[in-house]
């Protein structure tokens, strides 16, 4: 089957339009509020010196992150659950009312981390050149919804499901995730700056919270459209199946 960027996104956006009153509080709670929450707590990361090199600002951030290691894993574990749940009500059979799909995420965590981490190795094998990580990214697109769409599945199962459904579309599914995740990632950064220059002119609490809540609205959009990209992909080519 063929696939038209134009219209996933446009049915993704009508599923928004649709439910966006089951989609808000999971996005909320899973998603927005821990993203939100590790904006304000954790300390900005200091400049580095950029007569450093590439290799100082590489070790600053693994740093920073093995510093924070405890916040960061803990706010993505709370998105995967997000992931896990949104998908279910979208893609699991007989499409579950919202507590049974907690249930049921609940019960598949550990094969949703288990993908993770498996996916995650894949990366970073394929990071050591820049474009088959890029190429992984798309033959992954659909692990997590095969996840949610087969109880019975297992982490290899899915990841072998989402790679025989990406064949041919790797690049395709690629640029599907990117499309939100940069998009995202610049709003975020617009936020961040317009926080960074308020702070600097003196501005407030109050402020900082403002910006923090734009940027951490701004990433949770960009999840959301991820998701629902995901649901209306899957179901396109598992159609009759």
């Amino acid at each position: 089957m063929k696939l038209n960027i134009g219209h996933v996104f446009a049915a993704a956006g009508a599923a928004w339009r649709q439910e966006r009153g089951l989609i808000v509080p999971v996005a909320g709670l899973f998603y927005f509020v821990p993203t939100l929450a590790l904006l304000l707590l954790l300390p900005e990361m200091q400049p580095v010196d950029r007569n450093g090199g590439d290799d100082a600002a590489l070790q600053a951030l693994l740093g920073y992150a093995r510093e924070h290691a405890g916040a960061i894993l803990a706010v993505n574990f709370a998105q995967l659950v997000g992931t896990a749940v949104l998908l279910m009500l979208f893609l699991a059979p007989g499409r579950p009312l919202l507590g049974e799909a907690l249930k049921l995420s609940a019960g598949r965590m550990l094969s949703f981390l288990a993908a993770g981490l498996l996916m995650w190795a894949g990366l970073m094998a394929g990071a050591l050149l820049i474009l088959p990580a890029l190429y992984l990214l798309g033959r992954f697109f659909l692990v997590t919804s095969a996840l949610a769409a087969n109880p019975g599945a297992g982490p290899v199962e899915a990841i072998a499901r989402s790679w025989a459904l990406t064949r041919g579309r790797g690049w395709w599914c690629f640029v599907a995730t990117a499309i939100p995740f940069f998009a995202g990632q610049a709003a975020m950064s617009v936020a961040g700056g317009l926080d960074r220059a308020v702070t600097v002119a003196g501005g407030g609490a109050p402020l900082h919270l403002v910006f923090d809540a734009l940027a951490a609205l701004a990433g949770t959009a960009s999840w959301i459209l991820t998701m629902l990209v995901k649901v209306t992909v899957y179901r396109a080519l598992t159609k009759g199946t």
